[in-house]
């Protein structure tokens, strides 16, 4: 009888529980390498953070002793110009734009925003066809942030001729007087 040989499946065994050891200590070196260049970069950034916010930190100390031992004064800040012209403010005569003026559902919408900032007043409306006043109405005056406008104006669109219109609207408050004009068709 013939006797196999044990131990070439038992050195191939051997030979490659050897072979992958090697590479997973091979794999495992190498991610080491890459793990320790990634985080060395951030972590040198994160150095330079820590030593510039402790300098913070010292000068933030020095001016605490300073201001316990002295006052300082702020410096006073310059105007700071928004826009270029005139301020509206301060003009003589009120102005303003018509936002919007037309037919919506069963009525003439009429929108206006005044230049200047008002806290009161009031907005007087014409309706003009053919230079003959064919409807009045009156509205108040109300604040917005930096300007204001009149409370609107909806006509009912039954009270109206068909036809072109000529809108004025006269503004009146704090002892000043303006118009504003516009036209719509009905």
């Amino acid at each position: 009888m013939a006797q196999k040989r044990k131990r070439k499946n038992g050195s191939k065994k051997w030979a490659y529980w050897i072979l992958m050891v090697m590479l997973f200590v091979g794999a495992g070196v190498v991610c080491y390498f890459v793990w320790d260049v990634y985080f060395k970069v951030k972590d040198d950034s994160g150095n330079k953070d820590a030593e510039v916010s402790q300098e913070e930190t010292k000068d933030e100390m020095k001016d605490e002793e300073k201001s316990e031992g002295e006052i300082e004064t702020a410096p006073e800040k310059e105007k700071v110009v928004q826009y270029e012209g005139e301020d509206p403010n301060t003009a003589e005569v009120l102005s303003g734009v018509m936002t919007y003026a037309g037919v919506s559902g069963d009525s003439l919408m009429i929108r206006v925003n005044i230049d200047q900032y008002l806290s009161g007043g009031s907005c007087g409306l014409s309706l003009l066809k053919d230079g003959v006043e064919e409807y009045s109405d009156v509205s108040a005056i109300v604040d917005s942030a930096a300007t204001s406008t009149c409370e609107g104006f909806d006509v009912p669109v039954s009270e109206l001729d068909s036809g072109l219109y000529q809108i004025v609207i006269n503004l009146d408050a704090d002892g000043k007087t303006g118009a504003i004009k516009g036209e719509a068709k009905v």
